[in-house]
């Protein structure tokens, strides 16, 4: 038995929502970009640009995460493309706190 073990149940549910899911966080992400473009309208900032970037990018990711369970599962967009996509967020949310 393996310590992580106790994990196999909570990960077998989480697979079998996963379709749910992933069409739940594409939406809310969608959501999350729309405010911040109107903040960035609003204020003009730097700031919320940078922020708006990393939403963009996050729901581009959740898009092509949900187009990926309809064209060919796990193949279409692949971890490393999803790794640069966080790198793109990361970044930006970076360039959000610390620029002036």
């Amino acid at each position: 038995m393996a310590i992580w073990d106790f994990l196999r149940p909570i990960t077998d549910q989480a697979i079998a929502i996963d379709f749910g899911t992933r069409i739940l966080v594409f939406l809310l992400s969608m959501a999350l970009l729309a405010i911040s473009i109107m903040a960035f309208q609003r204020s003009k900032s730097n700031k919320f640009m940078f922020v708006t970037i990393a939403f963009l990018l996050f729901a581009a990711k959740w898009a092509l995460k949900v187009v990926d369970m309809f064209i060919s599962p796990g193949e279409f967009f692949h971890r490393a493309a999803e790794n640069m996509f966080e790198l793109g967020i990361l970044a930006s949310l970076f360039l959000a706190i610390f620029k002036k």
